[in-house]
């Protein structure tokens, strides 16, 4: 079922395009990911390093990590050290479950490793600003399962009303669950005008300046920042961040569509969209073209042939159409 509403007036959300210089070197990048993934080392490993040697912007630490784990797969060593360096010294923090993949062989490379391993995190902790991470830790959204439950509920049920003609926003099922929908949204809003005041002052929230868990904590404000409809407010301030290499074009664009679908329009870019397969393949070719213009990989829907049968919850199969999960997101 599209999720456009026929008549409805209210505008595409606002959006910025990319550059091509950008685009050229995260279709590359998520080629390589993409290589790597599928165990294509040798090709990866020379995508990685065509994009890092021809990309003129700021790369983002995740992908020197990753293209790190592929040399030391493939016994370059060396070079994975140097992508190691510049991944940690630029703010990237290794998982306790990543690090058994950090493995030198080599005699001369593990001696290295060591011997420059501390170094490397210290420097990276020392470029933190521990004022930022703390108000950032300070306002983050208080768990509460019982709420966002009700919350989610409620999203689920006014946006599911708003996307028929015959939606009444009198009812009390509606009025009761829009109010809590506002609710939300003023929390949501006095979080992010805090964030915006902090952002003016020290910059975008990014691994060179607090740690990862702030980092979410960031992402998570923003996203749910429902008071900004139409993404004006945040729009500059994001397109910096996605251009400066601290959020990925995939966030990016979650944004765009999450206010799209708050607004019964169609997504931009169907990211992270589970389900997008029933609704693009009338529209396939547009949306692949908008997500070039901010470096997003095409989506592409599998052939019938690589259907899987699933169970359904009435004992049936259904046929699923898997898409592709092998692409990169930081």
């Amino acid at each position: 079922m599209s999720l456009a509403i026929a008549g409805l007036s209210v505008a595409q959300t606002k959006y910025s395009t990319t550059s091509d210089d950008f685009n050229n070197y995260h279709s590359t990048v998520s080629a390589a990911e993409r290589m790597f993934k599928n165990d294509s080392l040798l090709q990866a490993y020379a995508k990685f390093d065509i994009a890092f040697e021809n990309y003129k912007g700021v790369i983002n630490p995740s992908h020197y990590f990753k293209a790190a784990l592929c040399a030391i797969k493939i016994k370059e060593e060396y070079k994975a050290l140097h992508y190691l360096e510049k991944a940690i010294t630029n703010g990237y923090e290794i998982d306790s479950n990543k690090l058994a993949l950090v493995v030198f062989n080599n005699q001369n490379t593990k001696q290295e490793y060591l011997a420059n391993i501390g170094k490397w995190n210290a420097t990276r902790d020392a470029s933190r600003n521990t004022a930022f991470e703390g108000e950032l830790y300070a306002y983050a959204p208080t768990p509460n399962k019982l709420a966002d439950l009700k919350y989610i509920e409620a999203l689920t049920y006014c946006n599911t009303c708003n996307k028929t003609k015959t939606c009444s926003k009198t009812t009390p099922d509606y009025v009761s669950k829009n109010k809590i929908l506002k609710e939300r949204m003023k929390r949501d809003s006095v979080a992010a005008a805090k964030l915006l005041a902090n952002i003016n002052q020290y910059g975008f929230p990014n691994l060179k300046i607090v740690d990862k868990k702030a980092c979410e904590i960031a992402r998570t404000i923003l996203l749910n920042y429902d008071a900004d409809k139409a993404n004006e407010r945040l729009d500059g301030i994001l397109f910096k961040a996605l251009n400066d290499g601290y959020i990925s074009p995939s966030f990016y664009a979650q944004i765009i569509d999450r206010r799209n679908v708050k607004a019964g329009l169609n997504p931009e870019f169907y990211e992270p969209i589970t389900g997008y397969e029933k609704t693009i393949a009338a529209s396939m070719a547009g949306a692949n073209n908008k997500r070039k213009t901010i470096g997003l990989y095409n989506i592409i829907l599998p052939p019938k042939t690589t259907q899987k049968p699933v169970a359904t919850a009435k004992g049936g199969v259904a046929m699923t159409k898997p898409t592709d999960g092998n692409l990169y997101d930081y």
